[in-house]
């Protein structure tokens, strides 16, 4: 979550906000029940008033996730697609044993306040591209997370300490690094509730300074319809996605039509999948 010290018009934040809405309306109906099913017009009627967007089918992923780049050389991948200003669409995918593509998850997300492009060290802007997550922190416990998991303390901070044996760009502790910039770093345990289950996303490994850093994927804030240039979920699909993601994930990051997703065609697959 970067700090970005500008001020927003209030039309834009409004604009971000029914964006947002909409999209949730769009993709909460992927939400199914996991129990058996059968074919009674009771069992349906019973499922469908339990729908949670935590408790989802596992499914044949849709065929624009097998035509991606980045499904080519991994073996699980957590796709953002951006559909407003500030609204994303996100799934999560994994290959099983044959080597079928699967849908563990998708969920309404939130990206920056400028929506996403090429990134950097001034704008609230979330990257374009495709990253390796490489490392599981959280406020909160362990929920499961298949990654080695830590938990931030007091000590802990994001550098943004751009000095050399800093550690730019990356988790540190105060105890190790005593004199580093805290006006440039964040305190971790700070963001009370955007960090209770949190991913660095990969970008900016080289830790270019002007490339920027706190680029994660992790809950959503109570408040703001908009990240600084992160990507934000449900809480409870955040904690599910830590205790399904593993070592070797890979992130992809873009606009819903440059990866091929037609949102009405995937409104229509997740309701035939519930």
């Amino acid at each position: 979550m970067k700090n970005i010290k500008k001020s927003h018009r209030l039309s834009k934040r409004i604009i971000a906000l029914t964006l947002s809405v909409m999209t949730a309306l769009i993709v909460l109906s992927s939400c199914g029940n996991t129990a058996p099913k059968d074919n009674t017009a009771d069992s349906k009627t019973a499922a469908n008033s339990n729908l949670c967007i935590e408790d989802q089918n596992i499914v044949d992923s849709p065929k624009w996730l097998t035509k991606l780049d980045a499904a080519k050389d991994c073996e699980q991948l957590i796709v953002v697609a951006g559909v407003g200003e500030t609204t994303c669409y996100v799934s999560m995918h994994e290959k099983d044993t044959k080597g079928k593509w699967k849908m563990l998850l998708q969920t309404p997300g939130y990206i920056g306040l400028e929506g996403m492009g090429k990134a950097d060290c001034n704008h609230a802007i979330t990257p374009i591209g495709t990253f390796t997550i490489d490392k599981a922190f959280g406020i909160a416990d362990d929920p499961g997370c298949k990654m080695e998991y830590t938990k931030v303390t007091e000590d802990d901070y994001w550098s943004g300490d751009v000095r050399k044996g800093k550690h730019f760009n990356e988790f540190v502790s105060i105890k190790d690094i005593p004199d580093l910039d805290l006006e440039e770093s964040e305190h971790l345990i700070d963001y009370t509730y955007e960090y209770t289950y949190c991913l660095n996303m990969g970008y900016n490994s080289e830790c270019v300074p002007e490339a920027g850093s706190c680029f994660f994927f992790h809950c959503m804030s109570l408040v703001k319809p908009y990240t600084g240039g992160c990507v934000a979920v449900n809480e409870a699909v955040m904690k599910q996605i830590l205790q399904n993601v593993k070592e070797g994930c890979k992130i992809t990051i873009d606009k819903a039509d440059a990866l091929g997703i037609d949102l009405d065609e995937a409104r229509d697959f997740a309701n035939k999948n519930i």
